[in-house]
């Protein structure tokens, strides 16, 4: 079972998240990204992390290649992300998400590990 990372709040989630990302763009080998709104290529030393990191992830313009879910394979064919996960609030009001690579952990604080718990979520009754 995967471990994820719980927060007791949204504010301290969407925190992690954001230095997550920000530590994926740094990892990125390339020297340029690809700003996904004017599709030019801008090099990644004249960004800085606040062009690179948006708070909105809708509007993100310099997406990375993400990991296909089910098979844990890079997925560079069919898309890209723009986040490493979204947040779920649990029904004991934590918020949690799949705990990343701890290579991507730099920076990233106020949360616990514990393994994945379908208690966690309202379960459908049929």
């Amino acid at each position: 079972m995967n471990d994820y990372l719980v927060f007791n709040t949204q504010s301290a989630a969407d925190t992690a998240l954001e230095t997550i990302y920000a530590n994926m763009v740094s990892a990125i080998n390339s020297p340029d990204l690809l700003n996904i709104e004017t599709q030019q290529t801008v090099p990644k030393d004249d960004l800085s992390p606040g062009d690179m990191v948006e708070i909105n992830s809708s509007s993100r313009n310099y997406p990375i290649f993400g990991v296909n879910a089910a098979t844990g394979v890079k997925d560079q064919k069919t898309g890209y992300t723009t986040a490493w996960a979204a947040a779920q609030q649990t029904i004991e009001n934590e918020w949690v998400f799949q705990k990343p690579d701890d290579a991507l952990m730099g920076g990233v604080s106020g949360y616990t590990v514990k393994p994945y718990d379908p208690d966690w979520f309202q379960q459908a009754t049929p």
